[in-house]
Parts: structure tokens; C-alpha cells; sequence
């Protein structure tokens, strides 16, 4: 029975939260910053994010330790039934000299009842007195019953094995005393349907764990390895690439409210590089442990768009913003996802080269307007820290310096007030109010 039909793969479970979209930086809504209702509420939203990112490293942790818990209880079932069967073989060779020696009223051939000096009870067929074909044991010091075929001796062939000490049911194939080919198991913990090897889940199967998660693909020594798909309860689900039970090397994680990253993984974590869509945004390049890492661009629902140096999910190095009308743009130096050392920022009629510290202006710098007029001088956060030499296109004029205002005064008519804080006429910055600085 595949898991796929009747039952269902991903049944709703509230209690794993656990998959959410990542973290994108906040500073690269601030650079050019929307209205304060949609900026609250992008932050807010990259905040759960975050949070969900937490819980879903929490959730895989768990679950490899829950995989790590079941190989070690099958390993132990696996033990405990070698050991019984070279009792029972020992019990057999007792038997086969007593009936040779014609010590006891029985055919060592055919079907037989006969129960062992340690209480142990077979029903079934015989040849040469081992259990042979189709037959019924149950173990008393072991506590299980099984059910299936035989060969002189030994289980093999189509059998099912009931052992409530270790809580698991096993029908399937069996070989040398052990699962061998196609089986299901229950356990506490769910149902697998698949492929066995020697005793250990390998090959491709698919398990419903009781929570309502599940996993369907392929397995080497009771973890997931090779190809598959893990579906999350809230809807999420994650095809492609694992190894040792960790997502690793490509593969598609697609969340539950639709965002959808495909790259790289190592180890659980993205990592290499890859492509995150959401209705915010979409990100092409690097990562590095689940953070944004490396060169990378990013365009935001907005039409604005970086593109450059990240580091731990911010603008680090060198790069480039450019708003969503195009008008607006800053090329340089960011770190900790600000504008900080050397950038050139251009907005309308202005054009910044200079020194950056925290996202403003700070050190030495030039202003240039578009009309070829430059302004030279150095700034502190942001504004004029000293009186602004004139540069080219200035002849005739002067420039005075008052309370973070500059205007160059010409002998005939004056020269629209210039703010130094953007570099633009008045009646631009009114026009720009809501731009960035």
C-alpha cells in the first residue's frame, strides 16, 4: 500500500510551525524607505520569519535524533533475534539427536506441534527436524510470534513478526532470519512501506510518521540519503537531494505560504548558492549556513534592487541600490547592511561622492548638481561640518554656510537655496520629501 493512497501525506499539525521563509536584511527596505505602515510591517513579518527559522533548525535537530533512536531500537530487535534464533538452533540439534536416537514419539518430517524445555511453542511443517515451509513460534522469553515461512530452520520467504517488547509489527520479505526486500513496519512512531536490506531500511520507501509528517524517497541504513521528498504538516514540503537525514546538495524547499528557495544545501542548512522568490522579493546567490552570503542581487516587490557583497543576510562590501523608479541610486562601500566608507549616491538633480559612516554622510565629500555646480567640503552625520569650498561653474559666487544651509550668492540674481543635507533646490526637496537621504 503506498502511502500516497488513502491516507494522505500531509494532514495538518499545528504544533510544527516549524518551516518558515528566512531572513532578508531590514536595511534594504531602508534605504529607500516606503510609507511607515509598510515598513512596519515588512519588519514585522521578517521577525516571525525569523522566529520560524529557529524553530524549523529545532525540528530537523529533533527529528535526526529521532531517526538515531529508531536504527538504534532496530538494531537492538535485530540482536535480540540472532541471539534467540541461535538458541532455538541449539534446541533443534538437542531435538534432531533425541529423535535420530528414537529417544521421542515424533517425525522429524511433515507437520508437527511440539513445544521446547524453555516454553517456546511451534506449529507447523518439518523436514529433518527443522521448522520447514509455513509455521506458527512464539518465544516466551522474548515475547514475539511470528508467523510465515520457513527454511530448515531459519525464517525466510514471506512472514510477519509481532514484538510488543520493542512496540513493532514487520510483514514482508524475509532472508537468513532477517528483512530482507519489500516490508512494512510499524512502529511507535509511524508506519514505514518499502524496501529492506539485511535487516535495516535501504533502498526507496515511504514512512507516516504518527504526527502527520512524512517522508517518501530514498534510505541508506535507516536514514534518508539519495533523492526524496519530505512533506511538513503545515503544507511545506522539501524534494530533492539528502544525506545522512540532512537535506544536502540541490534541492527545492517550498513553504508554506508559497515563497520557494532552490539551490545548494549542506547539512540542512542552505548553503552554496540559490534562488528565494516570495511576494516580497527575490534573491539570486550566495549563501552560507541559511544566511544570505557572498555576491548576490536582490529585487524587491517595490522594483528596487541590490546587487553586490552580503554578509550573514546583510549588505556587506561592495554594491549597488537602485530605487524602483530608477531615479535614485548609491554605488559603494555597505557593512552591517548600511551605507559606510567610500559610495557615490545619485538622486535627481544630486550627486554625492564621498565618505559614508551608519547609513549617512560623514567624512570628506563633493556634492554635484546638474547643472556642473560642485560643492567640496566635509561632513559630520550628515551634515556640513565646516564652511563648503566652491568648485567648478562657481565664478562670481560666494557660498555661506548657516545652520546646515548653503547659497551661493551671485552678483546679479541669486542661485536657488541649496540644502546641504541633499544638495537639491528647495522646491525639489519638497517635491522629494519622502526620498531617501
Amino acid at each position: 500500500m503506498a502511502l500516497g493512497s488513502g491516507i494522505g501525506l500531509v494532514p495538518m499539525w499545528s504544533s510544527c510551525p516549524s518551516v518558515n521563509p528566512p531572513t532578508f536584511p531590514k536595511g534594504g527596505i531602508e534605504i529607500l524607505r516606503q510609507s511607515l505602515e509598510a515598513q512596519e510591517e515588512v519588519e514585522r513579518t521578517f521577525r516571525e520569519r525569523e522566529a520560524g527559522h529557529i524553530e524549523c533548525l529545532n525540528f530537523k535537530k529533533s527529528l535526526r535524533h529521532l531517526l538515531r533512536k529508531q536504527n538504534e531500537r532496530r538494531e537492538e530487535l535485530q540482536l535480540v533475534e540472532q541471539r534467540a534464533s541461535e538458541r532455538t538452533q541449539a534446541l533443534l540439534d538437542e531435538l534432531l539427536i533425541v529423535v535420530r536416537e528414537r529417544l521421542k514419539a515424533m517425525s522429524p518430517e511433515g507437520y508437527q506441534s511440539i513445544t521446547f524445555d524453555n516454553g517456546d511453542m511451534y506449529e507447523g511443517n518439518w523436514k529433518s527436524c527443522r521448522m520447514h515451509g509455513t509455521g506458527v513460534m512464539r518465544r516466551v522469553a522474548d515475547n514475539d510470534i511470528y508467523e510465515g515461512e520457513w527454511f530448515f530452520g531459519v525464517r525466510n520467504g514471506n512472514g510477519m513478526c509481532c514484538s510488543p517488547n520493542f512496540g513493532t509489527l514487520y510483514s514482508g520479505k524475509w532472508l537468513a532470519g532477517k528483512w530482507h526486500g519489500r516490508g512494512e513496519l510499524a512502529e511507535p512512531e509511524g508506519l514505514y512501506i518499502g524496501d529492506f536490506v539485511d535487516g535495516q531500511i535501504r533502498g526507496y520507501g515511504e514512512y507516516l510518521y504518527r504526527e502527520g509528517y512524512a517522508y517518501k524517497g530514498d534510505w541508506v541504513n535507516g536514514v534518508y540519503e539519495g533523492s526524496g521528498t519530505f512533506f511538513y504538516t503545515n503544507g511545506a514540503r522539501y524534494e530533492g537531494q539528502w544525506r545522512n537525514g540532512y537535506e544536502h546538495g540541490r534541492g527545492t524547499m517550498t513553504y508554506y505560504n508559497g515563497d520557494v528557495y532552490t539551490g545548494d544545501w549542506c547539512n540542512g542548512r542552505k548553503h552554496g548558492t540559490g534562488t528565494y522568490t516570495s511576494k516580497l522579493l527575490q534573491y539570486e546567490g550566495g549563501w552560507s549556513s541559511g544566511a544570505v552570503h557572498g555576491i548576490g542581487k536582490c529585487t524587491y516587490a517595490d522594483g528596487s534592487m541590490y546587487k553586490g557583497s552580503w554578509c550573514r543576510g546583510l549588505y556587506d562590501g561592495d554594491g549597488e541600490f537602485v530605487s524602483q523608479d530608477k531615479k535614485c541610486s548609491y554605488k559603494g562601500e555597505f557593512r552591517g547592511g548600511k551605507r559606510c566608507g567610500r559610495g557615490v549616491y545619485q538622486c535627481g538633480e544630486v550627486e554625492y561622492s564621498g565618505d559614508w559612516l551608519d547609513d549617512r554622510r560623514h567624512g570628506v565629500g563633493e556634492i554635484k548638481t546638474r547643472d556642473g555646480r560642485v560643492f567640496r567640503g566635509t561632513w559630520s552625520h550628515d551634515e556640513p561640518h565646516c564652511e563648503v569650498v566652491p568648485g567648478c561653474n562657481l565664478e562670481g559666487t560666494s557660498l555661506s554656510y548657516c545652520g546646515g544651509r548653503g547659497a551661493p550668492i551671485a552678483p546679479e540674481e541669486p542661485d536657488p537655496v541649496l540644502n546641504m543635507r541633499l544638495g537639491l533646490p528647495d522646491e525639489v526637496i519638497d517635491c522629494m520629501a519622502d526620498a531617501p537621504t
